[in-house]
């Protein structure tokens, strides 16, 4: 009887642990994603500051487009 009372609360432990492994890789998933969608959110600011760089060009003076590269790791959120 015992033996059977220690099986049953030890699959009740087993069964609460993977239940909170399951949460936490599910909110890590969801993390992933969202660093996922931020980095192609920045890709697309990248693309837009290069676009109008190069839009800008023929238009500017060679000091207005003094611009220097972005480098890794920098923010590059357009300003709002």
């Amino acid at each position: 009887m015992s033996q059977l009372i220690y099986k049953m609360r030890n699959s009740r432990s087993t069964a609460q642990q993977l239940a909170k492994m399951r949460e936490k890789l599910a909110i890590i998933g969801e993390k992933e994603r969202v660093l996922r969608e931020r980095s192609a959110t920045r890709e697309v600011y990248r693309y837009l500051l290069d676009a109008h760089r190069v839009a800008a060009w023929p238009n500017a003076d060679e000091d207005m487009l003094n611009i220097p590269p972005i480098e890794k790791g920098e923010s590059n959120r357009l300003a709002i």
